[in-house]
C-alpha cells in the first residue's frame, strides 16, 4: 500500500510469540502441531517461536505424545513456577490470602484475625502473603502481582484508601506503595473497593449483554455501588464513584436521610423490630423474611418496606446511569434472593419512569475476594502474555517490571 512501511520484524516476532504463549495458557500442554492448528501459524514459524521462548525459559518440554498415529511429539508448556499471585481481601475483622497460579489454580489460602498480623498495611500484607507462599511450598519471591480488596475507595492521586474508618491501619497516605516496599521490587500492587471487585465476580457470571450497562448494589453493614459501563469499572476521578450511601433521600417527618440510613444493617434490623421478624442480624432478619413471606404477615411487610425503600435509591442510580440490570449483591441483598429483588423491581416501576431489571446475586462464597482473585489471575497472565519482550534477562527476572504504584491502580 501506497505511503505504508513493511512491519517491523522485532514486532512479528513479539505478536507470534504472544500467540504461542497465549495457545498454551488456553491448552495446557500442546505439541507443535497442536500449536499449528490452534495458531494458523505455519509449522516453520512454530517451531521457530517455540525454540526461542525455550531459550528464553518461558516454555519448557512437557512429556510427549501418546495415543496418536506416527511417532511420539514433544509436549510443550509454559514454566510457570517462578510466576505466582495473591488476591487479598481486607474486612475489619480478619485478612484472607489466596496464592493462585497464572491458570487461576488456588495454591493455598491462608486467613488471620486482623490483630493477629503486624501493624501496618505493608507488614501485614507481607505477613499474609509470605504465609500463603509457605503453605503452598513456593518462594514468597515468586509472587509478583498482589490484589487487594478493600471496603472503602482508593484514590490514585493521594495513593490512599478513603470511606474505611473501621480499618485504621490502611488509610495512611503512600499506601500501595508502602506495601510494594514491603513485598520488594517486581511485585506490583493493586487495591480496589471490595464492592467493585464483587462485580468483577457477577460480570463473569455474564450478568447483563456484553456493551451494557450494570449495577451491583451492596447491601450491608453500609451501602456501595459499583458500575460497570460495557466492560468498564466507573470509578471516577478519585475513586469515590459508587458511595450511593451518602445519597439524602426524603425522610421521615419531611427530613431528609442518607440512604445507608435507610437500607444499610441497622436500618434493617429496625424494621425487624416493627415487623416482628426475629434475627441477631441483617443477614438473618432478611433470610428468614424471605423464607416466610408467605405465611407470616411481617415478613411481607419487612420485604415491601425494604423493597420501597430500595426502590428510592434506585431511581437516582437509574436516572443518571441507565443500566440494563442491578444485581442486589452484600450479604443482605444476596440473603433476600429472589424475594426481595422481585419486590424491588416492582417498587422501582411503580417510582422511576425509567425501566431497569433487578436481580438477585448468583455468586456463592464471598464475591469481592472471588473478584479479587480473577484480577489477580487476569494481571499475572498479562504479565506473561508480554513477557516475550524481554528475553535477554534471566529466567527470574524476565517477567516485566510493574508499572509504578498509581499507574497500575489507574485502571
Amino acid at each position: 500500500m501506497p505511503g505504508s512501511s513493511p512491519a517491523r520484524p522485532a514486532l512479528l516476532r513479539s505478536l507470534n510469540d504472544r500467540t504461542v504463549l497465549a495457545v498454551l495458557l488456553s491448552r495446557g500442554p500442546s505439541s507443535r502441531a497442536d500449536v499449528v492448528g490452534a495458531t494458523g501459524l505455519s509449522k516453520p514459524t512454530v517451531a521457530e517461536v517455540l525454540a526461542r521462548l525455550e531459550e528464553a525459559g518461558l516454555v519448557v518440554e512437557a512429556g510427549e505424545t501418546v495415543g496418536r498415529r506416527g511417532p511420539n511429539g514433544r509436549l510443550h508448556d509454559l514454566a510457570v513456577e517462578h510466576l505466582r499471585a495473591a488476591a487479598v481481601s481486607v474486612t475489619p475483622s480478619r485478612l484472607t490470602c489466596a496464592l493462585l497460579d497464572v491458570r487461576g489454580e488456588v495454591l493455598a489460602r491462608v486467613e488471620r484475625p486482623r490483630g493477629s498480623l503486624p501493624r501496618g498495611a505493608g507488614e501485614a500484607t507481607r505477613a499474609l502473603v509470605v504465609a500463603a507462599a509457605q503453605e503452598a511450598g513456593a518462594r514468597p519471591a515468586t509472587v509478583r502481582e498482589v490484589v487487594i480488596s478493600v471496603p472503602g475507595s482508593y484514590d490514585p492521586a493521594l495513593d490512599q484508601v478513603r470511606y474505611a474508618d473501621r480499618i485504621p491501619d490502611w488509610i495512611h497516605p503512600g499506601i500501595a506503595a508502602a506495601i510494594s516496599s514491603s513485598l520488594g521490587r517486581g511485585t506490583a500492587v493493586t487495591l480496589d473497593n471490595d464492592v467493585n471487585l464483587a462485580l468483577v465476580a457477577e460480570r463473569g457470571g455474564d450478568v447483563g449483554a456484553p456493551g451494557s450497562v450494570t449495577s451491583l448494589l451492596w447491601l450491608g453493614a453500609g451501602v456501595g455501588l459499583a458500575t460497570d459501563l460495557a466492560g468498564t469499572l466507573y470509578r471516577g476521578v478519585s475513586g469515590g464513584a459508587g458511595e450511593i450511601g451518602y445519597v439524602l433521600l426524603p425522610g421521615a417527618g419531611g427530613g431528609h436521610s442518607e440512604l445507608q440510613d435507610l437500607v444499610g444493617a441497622a436500618a434493617v434490623r429496625r424494621l425487624a423490630r416493627e415487623h416482628g421478624v426475629p434475627g441477631r442480624s441483617a443477614e438473618e432478619v432478611v433470610q428468614r423474611a424471605a423464607a416466610t413471606r408467605h405465611d407470616v404477615p411481617g415478613s411481607a411487610a419487612l420485604l415491601d418496606e425494604l423493597a420501597r425503600r430500595l426502590a428510592l435509591g434506585l431511581s437516582v442510580i437509574v436516572a443518571v446511569l441507565d443500566p440494563g440490570a442491578v444485581v442486589l449483591g452484600g450479604a443482605v441483598g444476596r440473603a433476600g434472593g429472589d424475594a426481595l429483588a422481585g419486590r424491588t423491581a416492582r417498587a422501582l416501576r411503580a417510582t422511576s419512569r425509567l425501566r431497569c431489571a433487578v436481580v438477585a446475586s448468583t455468586v456463592e462464597g464471598d464475591p469481592a475476594f472471588e473478584g479479587a482473585q480473577r484480577v489477580a489471575v487476569d494481571r499475572l497472565a498479562e504479565r506473561l502474555l508480554s513477557a516475550s519482550t524481554v528475553t535477554a534477562m534471566d529466567t527470574t527476572s524476565r517477567i516485566p517490571a510493574p508499572r509504578s504504584h498509581q499507574e497500575v491502580h489507574a485502571r
